[in-house]
């Protein structure tokens, strides 16, 4: 707390730092969004408090397109920064749930602020924690945002599951070698060609680095997308993550994921079950040899095991790939 006036009757001067946030970032052609609300909602409150000493602080906390699930959020954690450095007395926020929706984050944030001394007021609330009474509505209101929030949860998770059922996709993201119309999978032909190619040609080889190195020279690469904000993603060269990935996708077998187990969905097959079983086959069989060779002898084999680290300090761990566990 300051006092930077002379007169002993001023008001002691109250650093208020406004905190604002919102789950999903505006459009860019939104000129007045969420943010711009809060922030005029808790600016007004503090100037109506200006008789008692409150001043608005000139740095702005503010964290667009994050959740509320938890504190790892660069305008939240730059305000505790702040905070343990003495530079606010006063946190406002526009509503409690801006700031936590986890009743554990909630505790972990106020003991924070009650070690600096700290108040934490909420505009549409009515709630200053300055007292026991703003202390004991906060502990409710934050019980009741947890519960809601779990209530999305579970809403969220019914309704995918139903349009799971249905034969719909979820997401904006599809499979390579399929495209997604009106909520289906549909196949598109040159990817589901380039699928059925990554399957076949996993039997020929005799390493997945041969596939790559394969993959490679025929250009093909992984599914490009879009998400909602328009951004491109994909069309990368494979590596190995992404070949185990496609490989162990069920989605090929029309299946779709569900209610904890994959059930048969509405799209069409690409992959048929007996290539699926015979790649699944020599993945369990190069798995079992790599597992025998690796615990036989590894000494002799990697003779520079636990003697090279890496800049973080942590030893270097030493693999087979699959094209040696088959000599």
């Amino acid at each position: 707390m300051l006092n930077t006036h002379d007169d002993k009757n001023a008001p002691i001067i109250m650093r208020c730092a406004v905190y604002m946030r919102v789950s999903i970032d505006r459009d860019p052609n939104d000129r007045f969004g969420s943010t711009n609300a809060q922030f005029m909602a808790c600016h007004e409150f503090i100037a109506s408090q200006l008789s008692k000493g409150w001043r608005p602080v000139d740095r702005l906390y503010e964290d667009r397109g994050f959740s509320g699930s938890n504190l790892r959020r660069p305008g939240l954690q730059s305000l505790l920064s702040d905070i343990c450095s003495g530079l606010v007395d006063i946190v406002v926020v526009h509503r409690l749930d801006r700031l936590t929706r986890h009743l554990g984050d909630l505790q972990t944030l106020m003991t924070q602020l009650e070690q600096h001394g700290v108040s934490l007021v909420s505009v549409t609330q009515s709630m200053n924690t300055s007292d026991h009474h703003g202390r004991l509505t906060l502990n409710l209101l934050t019980s009741f945002a947890e519960f809601e929030r779990a209530l999305i949860g579970e809403r969220t998770r019914e309704k995918r599951a139903a349009t799971l059922r249905q034969g719909l996709w979820q997401g904006t993201a599809s499979p390579l070698g399929y495209t997604i119309r009106e909520q289906r999978l549909i196949v598109v032909p040159k990817e589901a060609d380039a699928v059925r190619q990554i399957f076949t040609h996993f039997l020929k080889q005799t390493s997945v680095t041969a596939l790559l190195k394969e993959l490679a020279e025929l250009g093909i690469k992984t599914k490009t997308w879009l998400t909602r904000t328009g951004q491109r993603k994909g069309g990368r060269p494979f590596d190995r993550n992404a070949i185990y990935k496609l490989l162990n996708n069920r989605a090929y077998l029309g299946e779709v994921f569900y209610e904890d187990q994959w059930r048969p969905g509405g799209h069409e097959a690409i992959v048929d079950q007996k290539l699926w079983d015979q790649v699944h086959d020599l993945l369990a069989s190069r798995a079992r040899r790599k597992r025998v060779n690796s615990n036989s002898d590894s000494e002799s084999i990697f003779p520079l095991k636990g003697r090279v680290f890496g800049k973080d300090g942590r030893a270097m761990s030493p693999w087979l790939s699959s094209e040696y566990c088959g000599r």
